[in-house]
């Protein structure tokens, strides 16, 4: 049997959240304004993430 949680969120604010490995993590938003964040997958598991930001 899977392991369930519950968590609240503020769906009022953009943001991007991830769940990897049972924990919730969030990336924050550049400074810039500007930027992308990348998740990589393999074998149905996240096994990269990458943030870029562009300052303009």
């Amino acid at each position: 049997m899977k392991e369930t949680s519950k968590v609240e969120i503020n769906l009022s604010e953009d943001k991007v959240l991830v769940v990897k490995g049972g924990k919730l993590k969030e990336y924050p938003k550049p400074d810039s304004g500007f930027g992308k964040q990348i998740i990589n997958w393999n074998d149905g598991k996240i096994c990269n993430e990458e943030i870029r930001y562009t300052v303009k």
